[in-house]
């Protein structure tokens, strides 16, 4: 009866904490203009169209930081239109100093959010989940993306719409096109959809909307959306692509194994089809898909047992990948998922090779409150690795059950030969309060080679407000769970997870934001029964009033070792029970200045030696044309019996012509590999935002032990967009 009372007693804490978060003023309503074919503006950044005139202007932005929803100190207008083909959405941004505009990108789709911006978001449905955003900055860098709840961006959703933007002596000012065909909505013939904009001025650190999200939420916040009113939509508009590629390359490799060089030429023709079968539903269909333009992934070091996660690059996979997304996977922020059913990258990529993908299908949407996906591919055999063709495919389903909670489901099956593996889960959410969720998730995986299914399971209590913050969650991983399109990071374990934030905002000294946390992981092997590993940080993080961040903390690491560790051939750690603590400290600068620096250093123990750890990154911005970056990581562990001394460094130059021509240079070496890296690529942004690029790749890999390899590809790649 205690332990009942004890829990009874911290359910009510916990809702009455969330219930003091501060409630948010009544989001306004703003009326869309409907106009005729030929009063439509002139797309220029001239705002002095006569239609303009006619629309109704929304001028009273709040501030969301750094004083919710205080006047915007920089005033901004914004007035919408709509006929049959596009919405038109104009933005006068007046700023008291306009030569201190900070501006430095020009090609489309490179992070324009890091200068002035804008930023537009639509919610066609009310879901308050899903959302289309589109960006500008004040030189018409532009760039698009798709929301899928708080914080959750997908940027690869390439398509094609216009903006056009002008730097004035009273500030500056952007005009949009957005064709209906993109923003994908409910068939009634008049409806509401949400709306919000936002403003940031960068120098200030201000950022202001129609329609504020209390700190620290932001647009992506579709809960605090306003409403845009007088969609009145005619027949859906035709929305059929065919993109197909032409591609041409040589690849030269040798190993020290054969001290003979392989030449082969690479010739390839393949294309992608989209259409919209409804105002909601999309198809997307690929064959003989290629990756050529893909920039190389970031070197990693890894110091743990476990596996590391490797971010998904490629454009089809990324594209709408926000609705294949499952459960709350517990990872790290920024270091990927611990457990999800599906990752991409188990698809068309084997042992770092390129296994061809034959062809591809994709159908994403909604149907009525039901959000939905289904993806199949069919990779070709690959001899050299042993791989026969294979089967891959996805589904997904959520159903909307209203205030951003859901229930959801999916199931991946793959086919390889006789091999057979399905995986199922269901997910959802419940939002108790605003800002209170319960969280959960179930997966069970059931293949041929294996005599028992084998489950994992999660279930998260996570409130978010200015002031406070925390993340409980249980997590159970069965031994042998192993999802083959998924990623596990560890098998066979209970985890739990306690994580508590309190943050206030000092408005003095330079500091915008002082926040204390404390996270704590604790890990039980299933297999021998007892606590296999355990973290505990206490940390600071200053966010201060020019953008940059200061963070601290110390944490205490518990790992037990059932087996030796072998972190290098030359360092191995013994069996048995390691605790160690670490201090560390990073600094980060706001990316909009002209230069900057991020650094971070750790020292302390690490197992049953010393570990110090320096990283650090330096950039500078020539011109709008022209900038260079570079990082440097030094990993250096003393033990009793064994040192390591690992390197990372790269180096990165870009130059960009013109918003649609760019080339760009990254070089990098990591020695824990031994592995040496430089990729090459010119871009250019042709009509309908097709593509040209010119791809070198150089890999140069010398391993402690095994053979020296060493791969070099050169390839032309040009896609062209038609609308049929």
């Amino acid at each position: 009866m205690t332990g009942k009372r004890i829990t009874i007693a911290g359910a009510l804490i916990l809702l009455a904490l969330s219930w003091t978060s501060r409630a948010w003023s009544q989001a306004p309503t703003l009326e869309l203009l409907r106009i005729n074919t030929g009063e439509e503006p002139e797309i220029d950044g001239n705002l002095e169209d006569p239609v303009w005139e006619k629309a109704t202007w929304f001028a009273d932005f709040r501030q969301s930081v750094p004083h919710f929803e205080a006047p915007a100190t920089e005033p901004t207008n914004v007035a919408f239109l709509l006929d049959d083909l596009y919405v038109y959405v104009a933005v006068r941004c007046d700023d008291s100093a306009p030569e201190l505009i900070r501006a430095q990108k020009l090609r489309h789709r490179d992070n324009p959010s890091n200068d002035d911006h804008i930023q537009l978001i639509f919610d066609t449905y009310m879901d308050q989940i899903r959302g289309t955003i589109f960006v500008v900055n004040p030189l018409g860098a532009k760039e698009e993306g798709l929301v899928n709840g708080y914080h959750r961006y997908t940027w690869s959703w390439d398509e094609v719409w216009r903006v056009e933007t002008q730097i004035t002596d009273k500030g500056w000012q952007a005009e949009f096109r957005i064709p209906v065909r993109l923003l994908r909505y409910s068939g009634a013939a008049e409806q509401s959809w949400g709306i919000n904009v936002k403003r940031v001025v960068r120098r200030k650190q201000e950022e202001t909307y129609i329609s504020p999200p209390a700190p620290p939420y932001d647009i992506s916040s579709l809960n605090f959306a306003a409403t845009l009113t007088g969609v009145k939509l005619g027949k859906r508009p035709r929305n059929l692509q065919f993109i197909p590629y032409v591609l041409g390359g040589a690849l030269q490799e040798s190993s020290s194994d054969t001290d003979e060089d392989e030449n082969s030429t690479v010739s390839e023709f393949g294309f992608d089809v989209k259409y919209s079968l409804t105002s909601d539903l999309t198809l997307d269909a690929t064959y003989n898909t290629d990756f050529a333009q893909v920039e190389a992934d970031d070197e990693q070091v890894n110091l743990t047992r476990f596996s590391l996660f490797y971010p998904e690059k490629r454009e089809f996979f990324l594209e709408n990948s926000e609705l294949f997304t499952f459960g709350h996977g517990g990872g790290p922020p920024g270091h990927g998922p611990e457990v999800t059913p599906f990752f991409s990258r188990r698809i068309g990529l084997q042992d770092d090779e390129t296994v061809p993908i034959n062809a591809g299908v994709r159908l994403t949407g909604k149907v009525g409150k039901q959000d939905i996906g289904v993806l199949t591919t069919l990779t070709g055999a690959v001899d050299d690795l042993d791989l026969p063709s294979a089967w891959y495919n996805v589904a997904r389903i959520r159903r909307d059950l209203g205030g951003r909670s859901y229930v959801g489901g999916i199931v991946t099956a793959s086919q390889r030969d006789t091999f057979r593996s399905t995986t199922f889960g269901v997910d959802g959410a419940w939002f108790i309060t605003s800002d209170l969720s319960l969280r959960g998730d179930y997966l069970r995986v059931d293949a041929n080679h294996t005599d028992d299914a084998q489950d994992a399971y999660n279930v998260a209590l996570d409130l978010t407000t200015d002031p406070w913050g925390f993340l409980f969650s249980f997590r159970e991983v069965d031994q042998d769970f192993e999802p083959d399109l998924g990623f596990v990071q560890r098998e066979g374990y209970q985890k739990k997870q306690a994580v508590l934030r309190r943050s206030f905002r000092p408005e003095k000294w330079g500091v915008r934001r002082v926040s204390f946390r404390t996270f704590n992981n604790w890990y039980d092997s299933l297999e021998h029964g007892v606590q296999e590993s355990a973290r505990n940080n206490l940390n600071f993080e200053l966010e201060l009033e020019n953008g940059d961040k200061l963070q601290g903390g110390v944490t205490r690491q518990f790992e037990r070792l059932f087996e030796p560790f072998e972190l290098d051939d030359e360092l191995i750690f013994d069996a048995g029970d390691y605790s160690f603590v670490s201090y560390d400290v990073k600094y980060d600068s706001d990316r909009s200045r002209r230069w900057g620096f991020n650094g971070s250093a750790t020292n302390g123990g690490f197992f049953d030696g010393d570990r110090s750890q320096l990283s650090g990154e330096l950039w500078y911005v020539f011109n709008s044309h022209f900038r260079v970056s570079g990082s440097y990581s030094k990993y250096d562990i003393d033990t009793n019996h064994g040192d390591l001394d690992w390197h990372i460094w790269s180096a990165r130059l870009s130059y960009t012509h013109s918003s649609t021509l760019s080339a760009s240079s990254y070089v990098q070496f990591n020695s824990s590999t031994g592995a040496r890296t430089l990729n090459l690529r010119l871009r250019w942004i042709l009509r309908n935002d097709s593509n040209l690029f010119l791809v070198y790749n150089d890999r140069d890999e010398e391993p402690v032990i095994g053979p020296s390899l060493q791969a070099r590809e050169i390839a032309l790649k040009v896609n062209y967009r038609f609308f049929l």
